[in-house]
């Protein structure tokens, strides 16, 4: 999750620099960023990483 943060943050900056290949970069990286955070949120990646889910 700490990486994903980063990379939101890079991208954000890549995107507010406005030069170039930068900016699409810097799209394509947010975007890819935002859904691995939204994928990490899921109930089954929480309950499998929290310990959390039953013994099935």
């Amino acid at each position: 999750m700490t990486w994903q943060l980063f990379q939101i943050i890079g991208s954000i900056a890549a995107i507010g620099s406005g030069s170039g290949p930068a900016v699409p970069g810097g799209w394509a990286a947010l975007v890819i960023a935002v859904g691995v955070v939204v994928l990490l949120m899921t109930p089954a990646v929480v309950a499998a990483t929290s310990g959390t889910r039953s013994e099935d």
